[in-house]
């Protein structure tokens, strides 16, 4: 048990007990219940959105359940991997076997999301379900997760500062100088995250989008909320998670950038593939006009033999009946000699 208080805001001193309750003699820690309501609220989020990303909701429950297993695993190799600012050996090493004593606490976030993420990764390869998707949901999940499960720490007497006197100081028993709250910090800042992305999700641009912009915002934050803690992991002289977020904030951006290039280059391609298409369609409007227009003179030329022969044949048939008429009159020639004949016979 401690005392905290944070006399800038005229919050007055208070006790934090970390054990909840017993059961059976067994403590009962505020941080893993405040882990598990954050846990069972990303996934209700998960579970609501699933459809929106077009993954079912047994595919996500799948998903989560590997998820949180490997998470933990992640979260705790990271934990023990590295010694805190300040400490020259690590007792993880010298005692192997408390590597498994997980109710003490000690997991790190970082480890927890590629834990987690990786995990995903592989699961949604079997399942054949969209990996930047997957990643999507999951980065949403996380913030959420973050927001609340920072609390965790809040009341583990973690994730604290070097001193400060701003308004929000915090004081702590164990501490003689008032420190940053970090963890509040962390906390406001994955919520903040979280409103922007659940409301860009709604029309972001590609499968891993989300995820991308998740990196790039809490890395960010990361890098300089973790360069003022106390109590940070570290390897030599760096602190790890300050490291690792200046290398994912780098990466994320880059991806982002060559992704949104590559969007706008496909829709260029289409916009100059769409000139030559429309090109070809001219032409073939063109060849087929002309093909329309040969016919048509041809049909004028079949028109025209066809008016010459019927001119030949009025000519024959004009021919015809003159000899018709010419022979006729013979004939009534011949008639009518016949007849003057026979009229001096008689």
């Amino acid at each position: 048990m401690f005392n905290v208080s944070f006399p800038g805001l005229g919050i007055k001193e208070f006790s934090i007990n970390p054990t909840a309750f017993t059961v059976f003699g067994h403590p009962i820690a505020w941080y893993g219940i405040i882990i598990a309501s954050a846990l069972l609220l990303a996934m209700v989020y998960g579970m609501v959105r699933a459809k929106e990303f077009n993954i079912s909701v047994d595919d996500l429950s799948d998903l989560i359940i590997f998820g949180i297993i490997f998470g933990v695993i992640g979260a705790r190799i990271y934990y023990v991997l590295f010694p805190y600012e300040g400490s020259t050996t690590n007792e993880f090493f010298e005692k192997p076997i408390t590597i498994l004593y997980i109710w003490n606490g000690g997991l790190a976030i970082y480890g927890g999301i590629i834990g987690a993420f990786l995990s995903s990764f592989v699961v949604a390869k079997i399942k054949k379900i969209s990996i930047g998707a997957v990643f999507d949901i999951a980065s949403l999940g996380f913030l959420i997760g973050q927001t609340i499960g920072r609390w965790g720490n809040f009341v583990n007497g973690e994730a604290y500062g070097y001193k400060t006197n701003l308004p929000w100081r915090m004081v702590l028993s164990f501490e003689s100088d008032p420190v940053h709250p970090c963890f509040l910090y962390e906390s406001l800042w994955c919520l903040i995250g979280f409103i922007i992305l659940h409301i860009y999700s709604k029309r972001r641009k590609f499968n891993g989008e989300i995820f991308l912009m998740y990196i790039t915002w809490y890395s960010f934050g990361r890098f300089f909320i973790e360069g003022i803690r106390a109590d940070s992991l570290m390897q030599g002289n760096l602190k790890v998670s300050q490291l690792l977020s200046a290398i994912l904030f780098i990466a994320a951006v880059s991806l982002l950038i060559y992704k949104r290039v590559t969007i706008k280059k496909v829709i260029l391609e289409q916009t100059t593939e769409y000139n030559p298409l429309f090109d070809e369609t001219s032409k073939a409007v063109e060849e087929e006009t002309a093909r329309e227009v040969e016919k048509y003179l041809g049909n004028q030329e079949d028109e025209e033999d066809e008016g010459s022969e019927s001119e030949e044949e009025s000519a024959d048939s004009a021919d015809a009946s003159a000899d018709d008429v010419e022979g006729q009159k013979e004939e009534d020639s011949d008639n009518t000699e016949n007849s003057d004949k026979s009229e001096d016979k008689e």
